[in-house]
């Protein structure tokens, strides 16, 4: 939710979506400019979420967005497809910075 607020306070539209199964299926059929995927979230988690919606769609930006653990890193994250990871809890001129700068690319 505050994600979501700090996307509503720059005018990004957003939608939530609260576990894999379901962005799955969402980005299956809607398209976006880009995509936040928590890394733990139920049932099927951010990193396998990421890893199914990669084999239908190579070009959207997904960003993990996770408190990193001992069991995760950056590399790992970024080799299930993830373009980019944001480490919680976040500076938000950082995220913004990240946010922006994937969103001007798509744009291009």
């Amino acid at each position: 939710m505050i994600t979501q607020k700090m996307l509503q306070q720059k005018r990004i539209k957003s939608v939530i979506i609260d576990n894999g199964e379901e962005a799955i299926e969402h980005l299956k059929e809607n398209q976006y400019d880009l995509v936040l995927m928590d890394v733990h979230l139920p049932g099927i988690n951010g990193t396998e979420a990421t890893k199914e919606i990669r084999k239908f769609d190579t070009k959207t930006p997904i960003i993990a967005l996770t408190a990193i653990s001992l069991n995760e890193n950056r590399e790992i994250l970024l080799s299930y497809g993830m373009d980019e990871v944001i480490m919680k809890p976040f500076v938000p001129e950082e995220f913004y910075e990240i946010i922006f700068g994937f969103l001007a690319k798509t744009e291009e």
